[in-house]
């Protein structure tokens, strides 16, 4: 949440909460905190963090679903999940257990590349070409 206070542009920062505690400590970090409060050390360990993180990951899909529905039925955000977790934790167990387990309709072979997905994305992702390599690495037939 300090990395998010620390942009001059934001004003407001919303964090889900469902007890009293969370809500008292978000107060005490929004009093904390402000723009361009992060010292050049913190900066620094955020953009590691943040190469890192889209060095680990081959998708940068955000889970918005704006993609979604698809007019074939392909789950492309549980797709990618899938898809990203297998490359995060370098184990495709899990993620080729979960794959397998959407219903055969929705996974990413029955993308017929009408590419109405890409025109919705607002992260630009090339998801035909993503979910291709998905299934690739996904399907237990692989």
């Amino acid at each position: 949440m300090q990395w998010v206070w620390h942009h001059p542009q934001v004003s407001v920062v919303l964090s889900g909460m469902s007890t009293l505690q969370q809500v008292l400590e978000n107060i005490g970090y929004a009093n904390r905190s402000g723009a361009a409060r992060l010292s050049g050390d913190e900066l620094k360990l955020v953009h590691k963090i943040r190469a890192e993180y889209q060095r680990l990951v081959p998708v940068p899909c955000t889970n918005c679903k704006y993609c979604l529905p698809c007019p074939n039925s392909v789950e492309i955000a549980a797709i990618f999940e899938h898809y990203n977790n297998a490359n995060i934790y370098d184990n495709l167990r899990a993620p080729r257990f979960h794959y397998g387990n959407l219903s055969s309709d929705s996974r990413a072979d029955n993308c017929v590349e009408c590419f109405e997905c890409e025109e919705k994305c607002p992260q630009g992702i090339s998801i035909v070409e993503s979910l291709k390599a998905a299934h690739a690495l996904l399907a237990l037939e692989s």
